[in-house]
This record gives C-alpha cells, sequence and structure tokens, in this order.
C-alpha cells in the first residue's frame, strides 16, 4: 500500500484511465487484449500503446503475451491505486498512515483525512492465500461464471459496509462507516485490540455481558446475525469499550443456517470467557433470551 500510494502521486489521468479500462475488461476476462483496452479507454492506438507501456514500467499491470494476442491485467498494486484514487478525489482520507493489522482475508491501515481526523482504511485481499476462499463465497456470487479477485475482493468490501451501516444506526459500538471504493472501506478507528490478545481485562463479566448485550440488540433491531463472532473479531480498548469488527459473513435472522450460525457465534463468546477467565454462563439460555425477531 506503501508503493501504491507513492506511485500514486506521480500519475497522470491518462495512466488511470488506462488502468480503468483494464479494470473494465476483466469483468469479462482475465487478461484483456489491447484492441479492447483502446476500446474501453476511447484513447487513440498510440496513445494506448505509450500508457501500456507506461504503467507497465510502473509494475502496474501484467502481460501475457502467451497467446495469440497480447493482454493485460491488473495486479493488486494497480486495483489499490485506483481505489486510494478515487478516495483521495473524494475528500475521504488524503494520507495514509501505518499497516495496524493483517489477516488472511484483509489489511488494516490508519490514515488521515484533510482535517487531520484518523479512520481505519480496511483492504480486502480475499485469494491473497488461497483460491478457494473465493469459491466459498458463491454465496453471494450469484450466477457469475466468471469471478475475478477484483470482483470478488469488490462485493466483500460493499457488503461489510453495508452491514456496518445497518449496525451504526443502533448506535452502538461498531466503526462508523465513512466511504468506500471497489475493495477498500474507510471506518472510524477506536484505539485497541482484539480480545485474543488481552492477557488481562478488568472485570471480564462487564465486558462479557457487553458483548453479549450488543450482539441480543442486532438480533433483534437490526435482524442481523455476525456469522463468524470470536476472540479475533472484537477489540477492546483500555476503558472497557468493545467494537464488532469484520462482519463479511453475516446473514440476516431469516437465513436457513441462522439458528446454527447465532449457536455458534454465542458459544465462541462464551467459551473463550470461560477458559480464559472462568466466567460461567449457559448458551442455550442466552439465546433464548433473544425472542423472536421484532418486526
Amino acid at each position: 500500500m506503501s508503493e501504491a500510494a507513492k506511485i500514486l502521486t506521480g500519475m497522470e489521468k491518462e495512466d488511470l484511465r488506462i488502468l480503468m479500462a483494464i479494470e473494465i475488461g476483466m469483468k469479462r476476462s482475465e487478461y484483456v487484449t489491447i484492441n479492447n483496452i483502446r476500446f474501453y479507454s476511447r484513447y487513440p492506438m498510440e496513445e494506448t500503446l505509450f500508457r501500456l507501456k507506461r504503467v507497465h514500467k510502473l509494475g502496474l499491470i501484467v502481460r501475457d503475451s502467451s497467446k495469440s494476442k497480447v493482454g493485460y491485467t491488473l495486479n493488486s498494486i494497480g486495483y489499490d491505486i485506483l481505489a486510494l484514487h478515487a478516495l483521495v478525489k473524494k475528500k475521504i482520507i488524503g494520507q495514509l498512515g501505518p499497516l495496524i493489522g493483517k489477516g488472511k482475508e484483509s489489511d488494516v491501515y490508519g490514515c488521515m483525512d484533510d482535517n487531520g481526523d484518523i479512520f481505519a482504511l480496511k483492504i480486502y485481499r480475499i485469494g491473497r492465500t488461497s483460491f478457494k476462499k473465493i469459491k466459498q463465497l458463491r454465496s453471494f456470487l450469484g450466477n457469475r461464471k466468471h469471478a475475478s479477485w477484483l470482483y470478488v475482493n469488490r462485493l466483500a468490501a460493499k457488503k461489510e459496509f453495508d452491514a456496518l451501516g445497518k449496525v451504526y444506526e443502533l448506535k452502538l459500538n461498531t466503526p462508523k462507516p465513512i466511504g468506500f471504493n471497489r475493495h477498500m472501506i474507510v471506518m472510524s478507528y477506536l484505539r485497541g485490540k482484539e480480545l485474543a490478545y488481552h492477557s488481562v481485562i478488568k472485570n471480564p463479566a462487564k465486558v462479557f455481558n457487553k458483548i453479549i448485550k450488543q450482539v441480543k440488540i442486532i438480533y433483534q433491531k437490526a435482524k442481523m446475525i455476525h456469522g463468524d463472532l470470536g476472540e479475533f473479531n472484537i477489540v477492546l480498548d483500555d476503558k472497557s469499550n468493545i467494537l464488532i469488527i469484520d462482519w463479511l459473513q453475516w446473514v440476516p435472522t431469516d437465513h436457513p443456517n441462522a439458528n446454527s450460525l447465532i449457536e455458534r457465534d454465542i458459544g465462541n463468546v462464551c467459551n473463550f470467557f470461560k477458559k480464559k477467565f472462568n466466567i460461567e454462563s449457559n448458551p442455550s439460555a442466552i439465546i433464548q433470551s433473544f425472542g423472536k425477531n421484532k418486526k
């Protein structure tokens, strides 16, 4: 990301247009032919070739000459640049900060806007370690036969951004969604760390109850189930504020697997607090207390 941010400052609008032309072409195929890039960019062939050579030299695209027609595809840096450019142009962010979190599916950076407000920038990287994860996300790919990694990560970011908006309306300690473009989400930033990395918690029973209360409110009012809740996606700060993050796997409460998912979410939280802080609880009773969804 730091490399993408550095390259972006020296790019010309024509370079960005060529990258966007390749992005459009990748909806149909992994590699986009030069003729199609020329068509999507609306540039003369001479300008198209010049810009392709330029962005290729910058390391933003990958060239494939193994077939009868030469084709190009975006790499992760090229896609990062397109998303960053859009967020900067909208004045959502003005400065990129350090890497503050790295997972199998995403990276999280600190960032600032032009007013000095600090946010978190989440960048989806599904497919980084294994393309199998993409196949597991067919539930929101629909019947689309060609699913590029760009498209999958874009859908993932949109799904989480939409979820954050629904939960934030409940005025809970959930990240405030600030902006989103392609595979990137800008959200409010809470200084803290995941529960898994806390060896000591002041009044763990109180923290446990806060978590259960939030999950219950989200279940009843937003009709949402996190679907992947555990100690690695609940953040705790030094003032005992909690923040439920990573909403990619969320499902509505009328989902066919809703019961098993809410049982797993609550079970994960109860098991963690039992093992680490010896907090006794009854997962079944907790779930029963959720009652029926309010219409």
